[in-house]
This record gives C-alpha cells, sequence and structure tokens, in this order.
C-alpha cells in the first residue's frame, strides 16, 4: 500500500524532529488488530566527503556509548531515561551517539526520534580481538543474523542512520556483502 504524504512533507532531523503517527487496522471476519506505530520522514545520506540529511550537509558531533552503567549493570528500557541521556547530550550540542558494539533497545530510538538524535548501533563483535569476519567460520553468519535483527526490529526510526558490523575490524576482515 502506498500512503500518500502530500505536498507539505515534514522531515525529520536534529533541529526539527518532525514524527508522524500511524494507526492501521486489519480486519477478518469478527476480529480486527490495530497497530500504531510512530515514524518520520528523512534521507541520511553522503555526498562526496560529507554525511547529509534531507540533502544538506550534515556535521555529527557526537558521543561514544560502552554500554556504561554502572548503577544497574544494563541500559533501561524505559523512554524516560533515554530522553534524559539526549537531552543532556543535546544541552552539550551533541547531535550524535555511537554505540561501540552494541545495539541499544527501542526505548532509545524512540527518544533519539523525539529529540532529533542521529544513532549508530554497532553488532556485538570486536573482530581484531581473536577473530576475524568473512573467513567463513560461525561469526559471520551470526554477524549477518544479528545486523539483519537490527534492522528488521529498529530499521524504521528515523534515528536509526548508521550501521556498523562491529569495531575495528582486524586487516585479514573481509566486507561482508
Amino acid at each position: 500500500m502506498i500512503l500518500p504524504m502530500g505536498n507539505n512533507l515534514l522531515l525529520w532531523d536534529e533541529f526539527d524532529p518532525a514524527l508522524y503517527l500511524l494507526s492501521a487496522t486489519i480486519r477478518v471476519k469478527n476480529q480486527k488488530q490495530t497497530i500504531t506505530r510512530q515514524f518520520a520522514m528523512r534521507k541520511f545520506g553522503i555526498r562526496g566527503t560529507q554525511f547529509t540529511i534531507n540533502d544538506r550537509p550534515v556535521f555529527l558531533r557526537g558521543d561514544l556509548n560502552n554500554c556504561e552503567f554502572p548503577l544497574t549493570g544494563y541500559p533501561s528500557m524505559n523512554e524516560k531515561d533515554w530522553l534524559r541521556i539526549f537531552s543532556i547530550a543535546k544541552d552539550h550540542r551533541l547531535n550524535h551517539m555511537r554505540f561501540h558494539s552494541w545495539c541499544p533497545p527501542e526505548a532509545a530510538f524512540i527518544a533519539a526520534d523525539k529529540t532529533g538524535f542521529y544513532l549508530q548501533p554497532e553488532a556485538p563483535t570486536w573482530p581484531n580481538h581473536g577473530t576475524a569476519l568473512g573467513d567463513g567460520r560461525f561469526i559471520d553468519q551470526y554477524i549477518y543474523d544479528e545486523t539483519n535483527r537490527m534492522q528488521h526490529y529498529y530499521g524504521n526510526y528515523a534515528s536509526f542512520c548508521m550501521l556498523a558490523a562491529g569495531n575495528e575490524p582486524a586487516e585479514k576482515t573481509r566486507l561482508l556483502i
């Protein structure tokens, strides 16, 4: 199904995180199910050596998150906590967060969409410490599967702008395409 968005389409970016809410109802005989999803329209790309958002150059001013949550030992699954994290980062004029060898929970993507924050999750591998990618070992399929899951579950969030197959691949690592 194609959903016409009209002539006054609002685009999402760090300065104006315009969000839409879509509700769809499916009816089969006597049963119906309604699903509501937050989404945004944006184009994140590359022009020459620069990243672009909606065809305008964007400079990523970011932070690295190493999944450090010393008080709990795990990242929050609560949107409110992630809104706080991204708001503090924006107060420091940041607009981007890289997640070193991990993918944050859905609450982070929801909050990042609302605050206009660009995210880069990574597959959970550090293939210069004992293994490499592209050598036909079990790790190859695991990374394919894991990055496909990340894309499947979070790929519709506007804040999900980049994806890495892991951190610092070894020299012998081949690109997995």
